[in-house]
């Protein structure tokens, strides 16, 4: 006999009468309010420090919220107290605010904190902020960082930012090398930058691959098409 089926509604009823299950919830539920109070704890000096300067906010993301892109004075306030910050989960909320800076910054702090961090989630927040900052003094330690597969997952994003950093013969050359690592993530980085030959190259790929990737590169191809017509 087949086992009746319950709805996600029915088996949530089963386990709110579970004691065990609600005791869990409470706990994680206070442990979550206590890790929330730690960060409100240990961010309110840098949060302080931005009231001074004319930005009252509750937290990072409202600072970004309210008031992006970041002055020149905002983004060297959270460059001065990144290195300050023990707290990893309030590193990442600097790094993510600095990803809105309103122009482009010495990039060396990030390009430290990124090789001394063991935290895949800190190290690919890093990589993207440098993508959508385009921070200065660094394009050689992207291209570095960029092909090594050791990088990790946040070698994504760095492929976009040897897009956004490097000379765009020097970048198509070190993402055409990527290519088969990080198929979908070039295609992105080469619909910015890449000419008639990397469209060539695209071209090739996508009969070799599937879903959003083969997408992608596609749509790397049309883009890359429609701005070599534009030339």
């Amino acid at each position: 006999m087949r086992k009746k089926r319950i709805t996600a509604e029915e088996l949530m009823a089963q386990l709110q009468r579970d004691p065990a299950y609600v005791k869990r919830q409470a706990e994680l539920a206070d442990a979550h309010e206590l890790r929330e109070a730690e960060i409100a704890l240990a961010m309110r000096p840098l949060l302080q420090r931005l009231a001074e300067q004319g930005y009252e906010v509750s937290d990072l993301r409202e600072l970004v919220l309210r008031h992006a892109p970041l002055a020149p004075k905002v983004v060297d306030t959270l460059l001065e107290w990144l290195p300050k910050i023990e707290d990893g989960a309030i590193k990442e909320h600097i790094v993510r605010a600095l990803g809105a800076a309103g122009a482009p910054f010495p990039g060396e702090s990030l390009a430290e904190l990124f090789d001394r961090s063991t935290s895949e989630g800190l190290r690919w927040a890093i990589a993207n902020t440098i993508a959508e900052a385009r921070p200065g003094g660094i394009t050689d330690w992207v291209l570095e960082r960029a092909r090594d597969p050791a990088t990790g997952k946040a070698r994504e994003m760095l492929a976009l930012a040897v897009a956004r950093l490097a000379p765009p013969e020097v970048a198509n050359a070190a993402l055409l090398r990527m290519l088969d690592d990080l198929p979908g993530h070039v295609a992105l980085a080469l619909a910015e930058i890449g000419g008639p030959y990397e469209a060539t190259v695209l071209e090739a790929k996508s009969a070799a691959t599937r879903g959003w990737v083969k997408r992608e590169i596609e749509a790397a191809i049309r883009a890359i098409r429609r701005r070599s017509r534009g030339r």
